[in-house]
């Protein structure tokens, strides 16, 4: 996962065909705000702009979170997040305004309101794609795995009614561990996309995405590990030069390298290019 366009742009040289736009991550670098319905749909799709133009070349999913409101604002985010540059779109069951799925409180709505928002998420795909060309994966995701009036039958409950509504990938939040997996797969129409999704904390295994795909899922996230360690990074290094130490020279780039990062050696080169070609134009007979 991403949290701007440096982070998704670096994913991408990384090699990685897919990226996904965090919600946590993006609110947390946007606004030094928590993950909990309080960022915005258009500084949502702000920041997602810019990743989509930084991460070109890899297809990016953005976190849709709920939706941002009824099933109006359901087919504006999945218009605007198609011409943002989105490849794809996660739509969520919690209720709004919603929080990250490993912070406490969280609730989701009814299993019909949930199915509801994917098939408002699919039928403005379906009627963008018809009258304009432009296209998006739709991701159901369900949070209710471990909500109130929730648990393992209800999330694959929900994860099926997803993919039945025509749902390109589903993804239930919080499986634990391969029985919940193997039960997730067993009950959707063949060859449903699934994803994973993992983060760091204690006492948690995390699987390998070579393990990941042999329980089945199609994508494999790991939504705050790059965010967490650029934290780190800064954390440390603020740390060092506060107790007037400086900063740690092997916690920095390389001036050239910074500087080839984020484009230097490319934009010169255009200069140069323009330079050329209006020397070219001026010594012309």
């Amino acid at each position: 996962a991403c949290h701007d366009a440096i982070s998704a742009a670096l994913i991408a040289r990384a090699g990685f065909r897919v990226g996904f736009m965090s919600g946590f991550a993006v609110s947390a670098a946007s606004l030094a705000l928590p993950d909990a319905g309080i960022i915005s749909y258009a500084e949502m799709l702000a920041a997602g702009r810019a990743i989509c133009e930084a991460g070109r070349g890899m297809c990016v999913v953005g976190d849709g979170d709920t939706g941002f409101g009824g099933p109006a604002n359901i087919r504006r985010a999945v218009e605007g997040y198609a011409r943002a540059g989105f490849a794809g779109m996660s739509i969520e069951d919690q209720v709004y305004p919603k929080r990250c799925s490993l912070a406490r409180g969280v609730s989701v709505v009814s299993r019909d309101e949930a199915i509801a928002r994917v098939r408002a998420a699919v039928t403005a795909r379906d009627e963008m794609k018809a009258a304009s060309g432009l296209d998006l994966v739709v991701i159901g995701r369900t949070d209710c795995r471990h909500a109130p009036h929730g648990g393992l039958d209800e999330a694959v409950a929900r994860c099926r009614a997803f993919a039945e509504l025509g749902a390109d990938l589903v993804y239930a939040e919080g499986l634990g561990g391969e029985d919940e997996f193997a039960a997730l797969h067993a009950v959707l129409p063949a060859a449903t996309p699934t994803m994973l999704a993992q983060v760091e904390r204690p006492s948690v295994q995390l699987l390998s995405s070579e393990d990941a795909a042999r329980h089945g899922f199609t994508l494999c996230l790991h939504g705050l590990t790059v965010f967490s360690a650029s934290v780190l990074a800064m954390k440390r290094t603020l740390t060092s030069l506060a107790a007037g130490a400086g900063a740690p020279a092997d916690s920095l780039l390389p001036l050239d390298e910074l500087h080839a990062e984020v484009g230097f050696p490319q934009l010169y080169a255009w200069e140069a290019r323009l330079d050329d070609r209006e020397r070219d134009r001026t010594t012309e007979p």
